[in-house]
């Protein structure tokens, strides 16, 4: 499994091989990493795994960050790794796996639902199409853009000429629209891990407001509004209520 791994993470850092030693480099710490990590020296390889984790996005090294974490014992961080590659990765067995692992070290647990039929398909296509290859068919949109109104101005119109400019002008448009989305939800929070050990969760996005519930590091909630320092969150239909951010880590 780790051999696969290591072969997709070097087939995805090809698209980076213009930046030469740069690229050269990550692969090479990524594969130092991997070999700390077979003999066993996990907290020797975790600064490795992190080191690549800042140059690259990848869901196999936060995989791998949270693997590292969870076999020095760090759960609580090992969790946050685990759903920043699912973030990434959301079908991915083996990410599932490891969190339902991890969640055993935890007071508070809920099961998250499970998706609806749109966004299970959503998280299919995420999942087939990475947004590296994403970015790569938005540019052979835009160059087939411009090659057919070279053609159309160099050589008049035709039907042909029109038909594939209308085309390659809405290939752009449906592209370019779906890489901003996958870039903006990316970029987005809509999960956090409570991380602080006095978190509570209140009524209202202030102090003053009534405390509902205490909970504890390792719960994961989903984000549902946003004020100041505030952040509104539901685990289930039950626990739900406002929090500090500063008390959570945002996936």
């Amino acid at each position: 499994m780790r051999v696969k791994q290591t072969i997709l993470f070097c087939l995805a850092l090809a698209a980076a091989a213009s930046a030469g030693g740069a690229a050269s480099g990550v692969q090479e710490d990524f594969a130092a990493a991997n070999r700390k990590y077979e003999e066993g020296k996990f907290s020797e390889a975790l600064p490795l795994y992190l080191e690549v984790g800042r140059r690259v996005s990848d869901w196999k090294v936060l995989y791998d960050i949270g693997n590292c974490y969870y076999k020095t014992g760090n759960y609580l961080s090992a969790k946050v790794y685990y759903l920043k590659a699912r973030k990434l990765q959301p079908l991915e067995a083996s990410i599932a796996r490891n969190i339902a692992m991890t969640n055993r070290h935890f007071r508070d647990v809920v099961a998250v639902p499970e998706p609806d039929f749109v966004t299970r398909t959503v998280q299919l296509l995420e999942s087939k199409l990475s947004l590296d290859a994403l970015s790569v068919l938005l540019l052979l949109a835009i160059l087939l853009l411009n090659l057919f109104l070279f053609l159309l101005l160099s050589r008049g119109r035709s039907r042909k000429r029109l038909y594939g400019l209308g085309f390659s002008l809405l290939l752009v448009s449906v592209v370019g629209a779906y890489h901003f989305s996958r870039t903006a939800a990316l970029a987005r929070s809509n999960v956090a891990v409570v991380w602080d050990a006095d978190a509570r969760l209140r009524s209202g996005p202030d102090e003053d407001n009534t405390e509902l519930f205490k909970v504890n590091p390792g719960l994961e909630v989903r984000i549902i509004d946003r004020f100041r320092d505030w952040v509104q969150v539901a685990a289930s239909e039950q626990i739900a209520g406002w929090i500090e951010k500063k008390r959570l880590v945002l996936i």
